[in-house]
């Protein structure tokens, strides 16, 4: 029976697959004809073009989005001390569902925030000519990256006030083996659900990351190193999760 069942299955799961690998044939043939027509433009032109406007954005890259995200954070982050003062301290409520949500979106504000800040430092270093304005936006950096911790510690206040079973400090390095240690089962079932889902779509990115570097290795000069990174993240995610599988399925079943 279990036999019928499996292959009642693979025969359902065919279709999809011939479609999505006609699919795929389908959207290699228009890339490969998109990059033969890219033959003749000037793609060094594009390049420099492109390099210029990221020249010209990057002073002004991480102040500019500072000011809008943490300013951002600041109303979102005061909403919802609001909503827990005027929580009569009774059971759970919209009151302090509505708080966690909102401190929820400050969190995820803030860690945007930081991915900007890397972003823009990197074009720092390869954009920017060695000369003084560089210290300025170096310190910008560092001002704005101690924004955002200083954002994620007060929204931790926050929820350690709203639940004072919570432990953990942003400022720790185990803080996040703490903040889960203090976790009760229904919230570890959400963040192992959350991180099974992050884990798909990271898949997902990566695998279209790949194939976007792919073809435009074809069109302009990339080298290596581009897809050589991102095969090496791809592979961390891969291996990680497939040991903490197997570490996690000996402790108590499977995991997969």
């Amino acid at each position: 029976m279990r036999a019928k069942t499996e292959k009642s299955e693979n025969r359902r799961a065919l279709p999809k697959f011939f479609l999505m690998m006609l699919g795929s044939l389908l959207a290699g043939g228009v890339l490969g004809f998109a990059v033969g027509l890219s033959r003749f433009f000037d793609t060094g032109e594009i390049a420099g073009r492109l390099n210029g406007a990221l020249q010209a954005a990057t002073p002004w890259g991480i102040p500019v989005t500072t000011v809008l995200t943490m300013g951002a954070c600041f109303l979102l982050y005061r909403s919802a001390a609001g909503k827990f003062a005027a929580w009569d301290g009774g059971d759970e409520s919209d009151a302090t569902e509505t708080a966690e949500i909102l401190l929820s979106w400050t969190l995820l504000l803030s860690a945007v925030q930081l991915l900007i800040n890397f972003f823009f430092m990197t074009a720092i270093g390869t954009c920017q000519p060695a000369e003084a304005g560089v210290l300025g936006m170096i310190g910008v950096f560092v001002l704005s990256c101690g924004l955002v911790i200083f954002t994620q510690q007060k929204v931790v206040d926050l929820e350690r006030k709203i639940n004072p079973e919570k432990h953990g400090s942003v400022y720790d390095t185990k803080f996040q083996k703490k903040w889960l240690d203090s976790c009760d089962e229904s919230e570890r079932r959400q963040i192992g659900e959350a991180s099974r889902r992050a884990y798909m779509l990271t898949t997902r990115v990566c695998l279209g990351l790949w194939l976007a570097l792919t073809v435009l290795g074809m069109v302009f000069e990339l080298g290596m190193l581009p897809v050589t990174v991102l095969l090496l993240v791809w592979g961390t995610l891969q291996v990680s999760y497939t040991l903490a599988c197997i570490r996690l399925s000996k402790k108590g079943g499977a995991v997969l």
